[in-house]
């Protein structure tokens, strides 16, 4: 019966010798129009999809004002599950250029969603087939940067520019030391630093470093992690 299954649906393909699968989680509505059990069953799968996949691809339509609050759920869930992320905005043929250029969009849901500045945005037509191959070579370059890893010498040659910059605050009159850091694992980039008062750095100076490392290595279209630890030596 035509409108009644949410399935996930699984397409395989090769695209640059590398096998691909899309899952299609097309039948999912805003929240507002979950109210039957295939409706709200359809949000749990598409909630295991995300922690499934390697790269979410959120499409969106360029064509209305503004993002959806459903759209935006979805974005925050897969950069916090760190999943990579990129975002289409299909039917640009249908945007009026003289009032709304890409810039301006790409300005204003970014000032809506801030980490979307880390993620590709790309405008698309699925009728004219307009940027089609762009976003397969963008979804393939978000994954390797998930996978990326950084050699610890580098990584701590920034973390000392960083630090030497802009110390961290004292904690309680004795300096807090961001002694060094090493990437522990890919997918996403997560890096431990290892400090002598770990529980005293505040939220906004990790965000620093994080900003400081993106400045350095981008890591397009993927979360990266900060992990603070004790050092061997707490002085």
């Amino acid at each position: 019966i035509a409108g009644t299954t949410r399935d996930p649906v699984d397409s395989e393909f090769r695209y640059h010798s590398k096998d691909l699968v899309f899952v299609d989680t097309a039948g999912l509505r805003r929240k507002t129009r979950v109210k039957d059990s295939i409706e709200y069953y359809s949000a749990l799968r598409t909630d295991r999809v995300i922690y499934s996949a390697h790269v979410c691809v959120l499409l969106v339509d360029a064509s209305e004002e503004e993002l959806h609050a459903q759209d935006v759920k979805i974005a925050e869930k897969a950069w916090e599950a760190g999943r990579g992320l990129v975002l289409i905005a299909n039917k640009w043929d249908l945007v009026e250029k003289d009032t709304m250029t890409s810039a301006q969009w790409k300005k204003k849901v970014r000032e809506r969603i801030p980490f979307l500045q880390w993620v590709p945005i790309i405008f698309t037509s699925a009728h004219t087939g307009q940027r089609v191959r762009r976003c397969l070579d963008t979804i393939l370059s978000v994954n390797d940067e998930r996978s990326r890893r950084i050699e610890t010498h580098e990584v701590n040659e920034v973390l000392e520019k960083l630090v030497r910059r802009q110390p961290p605050p004292h904690h309680r009159g004795r300096a807090v030391k961001l002694k060094y850091g090493t990437q522990a694992s890919v997918r996403p980039p997560v890096f431990a630093l290892f400090a002598n008062f770990p529980k005293a750095i505040p939220e906004h100076y990790i965000r620093y470093i994080n900003n400081g490392f993106r400045d350095s290595w981008s890591f397009t279209g993927t979360p990266i992690r900060l992990r603070i630890r004790s050092g061997k030596d707490d002085e």
